[in-house]
This record gives C-alpha cells, structure tokens and sequence, in this order.
C-alpha cells in the first residue's frame, strides 16, 4: 500500500467521478485552527455551534419555580454551574470560536436537508455513537458534529497516522500531516439497514470478493438472496466503478436495498489498514493470487453469516469508555459534563427523536 493510494481514496478525491450513484454530500475545507482543535484533550464546544434551540422549563427545569416560563439553553445551564460545586482553583477551558466554519456548516445541514452525516477525508466517527443521544451519527447542527468528531479514535487516526501504514510512509517526508489538507465531510442522512451493506474487494481491477459488512448479525435474507446479491453487485461495479477508480487495488462499500439497486458509501484502500471483516487479508492475497492464474473471469467469492454461529462480535465495544467519559463518572471534570448537558438540553428542546441506523 502506498501513500498515493490512500490519498485517492480520501473522500473529496473521488467523489466528483462517483457522485452521480452514492449519496448528495458537501465538502469543507478545514483551517489549521479547527484541526489543532481537534487534537486538544477535552470537550469544549466552540462558541455559537450550538442549535439555539429553545427549551420549557417545566420539562428541564431543576426545582418548579419556573413551570411557566422559557428559557434559552444557555439560562438553564447557568443554573447547573451553579449548583455544580466546582473546585475555586480549578482553571476553566476556554471554549474556540469558528463563527465562519460554524456558519459553513449550519449552511450545509440546511442544504442536505436539515440531517446530515459526517465524517473526515477517509474515516467517520462511528466508533464514537455512543455519546451521541440518539446513539446514530445523525447531526442536525454544528455542535453535534464537533462533538462526535472530537470523542472519535478513527478520527483522531486518521489526523495522527493516515499514512503510517504505507510502504512509502516517511515521518520526515512531505507528505506527513503537516502538509495534509483535512476536510469535513457533511452527507445528506439516509436511513440504511445495515443488512444491506456490503464491503467489496478489488484486486488488479478484478473484484474477488464481496462480504455483509455487518457480520455480528444473522441476516435471513442475505442467505436467502446470494445469487442475487452478489449479480447486482457484479453488474453494478462493471457498469460504475471499474476502469473509473485510479488505482487497480481497492475496496469499496455499497447499499443494496433493494433488487436492482446499489449505491456507492465509500472507498478504502487495499490492505491490512482495511478491515477485512469476513475474510483474512492473507485469505485475500491468496485469492488475488489465484484469479491472476486463471484465464477466465470468475465470479467472486461471497461471505456472509449463514447461522448463530458464524456471528462475530462487534469491534466497536472497546471505544466506549475514553477518558472524558471516565472523567464525568468519577465526577472529576464538571466542564465536561456542562457540555454534554447543553446538547442534551438541545436534543430535548428539538422534540425529536430517531431510531435510524447510520451509515
């Protein structure tokens, strides 16, 4: 694996080729400053990236003397800082202010419908929904965004160490951090069952394997369907991606929701960094291998959980405790826990709720 190929699978580089089948997205550019942002510990949420909303006190409220009154967010958490006993020498993080990048974003969401999905060049948060309060990456304002983006490892690797992988990685080569240019990654929010989606896996531009990308469940109908599966699959990246992506090593995911119908999630490079989910990677190389020996297309080799016994478990159980969360458990830093009310007080004051897988 190569720098080059992980660059190309950064989402704002194929995306402009591949946007007519996967879903409506926008693109940010992000300054320098919100990626040092980034990279601070803790949980400050900038200035003005809340939702403004608007909240009844009889709801929220902490004693019942305000029943009949409105209040603003921002009223009701002076209320908890201070009843909150804080330490008087304890130093208070300073919340950043991106008004521009906020007003980008609010701009964005309303574009792609008022929900959106976000992730970074390559990875999205997903291994941080646990702290989201409707436990999907469902984002509806700024806030939301930030806070998902600032709890998340992938996010944080793909920051640190996207290229660490590399044969060609040197930490003193231009191509570091240093000189990446990061972009936040707003899509228009599906709902997607999760028994849809596959992970594909292309080889010398032939396509050797696909897999159900959720594999800690037992899908009926996936077994029910193979051959119609992996068919509509097949057809789909003959007719849309194969040729089109630069480079002949790649995966890539899609949703098959229905007979006939597949749209493209994302692209990712070829190689141990990858999750190979229902396959090994050396089962991988082996069969690349093999369909290079062999004079004549084969169809691809299709894994999917046929019983109670083939089900894994699920590999995102080890992020959900980080230390912020550890932090508010032990009561050792109100601040955060100030934050997080603030969103839940948003989420309350919205009226709404989701039960909506993310994608």
């Amino acid at each position: 694996m190569k720098i080059s190929d992980v660059l190309n699978c950064s989402f704002a580089a194929w995306y402009g080729t591949f946007q007519r089948v996967t879903f409506k997205s926008i693109v940010i550019p992000l300054p320098e400053d919100f990626v040092r942002y980034l990279h601070t510990d803790g949980i400050v949420l900038p200035d003005g990236s809340q939702c403004g909303l608007y909240t009844k006190s009889k709801n929220l409220a902490m004693d019942g003397d305000d029943d009949d009154e409105d209040l603003r967010d921002d009223d009701l958490m002076k209320k908890y800082e201070n009843d909150w006993q804080v330490p008087s020498n304890t130093e208070i993080a300073k919340a950043p202010d991106f008004g521009e990048l906020d007003e980008t974003v609010k701009t964005a969401i309303t574009s792609l419908g008022g929900k959106v999905f976000p992730k970074l060049n390559w990875s999205s948060p997903k291994d941080a929904n646990w702290i989201s309060f409707n436990r999907t990456l469902m984002c509806s304002c700024p806030s939301e965004v930030y806070l998902l983006l600032k709890s998340s490892e992938f996010i944080a690797h793909d920051l640190d160490q996207p290229f660490v992988h590399c044969d060609d990685y040197d930490s003193s080569s231009a191509a570091d951090r240093n000189s990446m240019s990061y972009c936040l990654v707003l899509r228009q929010w599906q709902s997607i069952d999760p028994s849809c989606e596959f992970r594909c896996f292309v080889n010398k531009n032939r396509l050797i394997g696909i897999c159900q990308r959720n594999s800690t469940k037992l899908y009926p109908h996936i077994v029910e369907e193979k051959v119609a599966i992996l068919k509509d699959i097949v057809t789909f990246f003959e007719k849309e991606i194969s040729s089109k992506f630069p480079d002949p090593d790649y995966v890539f995911d899609v949703v098959r929701n229905r007979k006939g119908k597949v749209i493209l999630l994302d692209f990712n490079p070829w190689g141990r960094v990858t999750d190979s989910l229902m396959f090994t990677w050396d089962d991988l190389e082996h069969m690349a291998a093999g369909s290079q020996d062999s004079s004549c297309q084969q169809l691809p080799c299709f894994h999917c959980v046929e019983s109670e016994d083939g089900v894994q478990c699920s590999d995102y159980g080890n992020y959900a405790f980080p230390k912020d969360i550890r932090d508010l458990t032990a009561g050792e830093d109100p601040f955060k826990l100030m934050d997080l009310m603030k969103l839940k007080i948003q989420s309350s004051g919205d009226g709404s709720s989701s039960s909506e897988d993310d994608y």
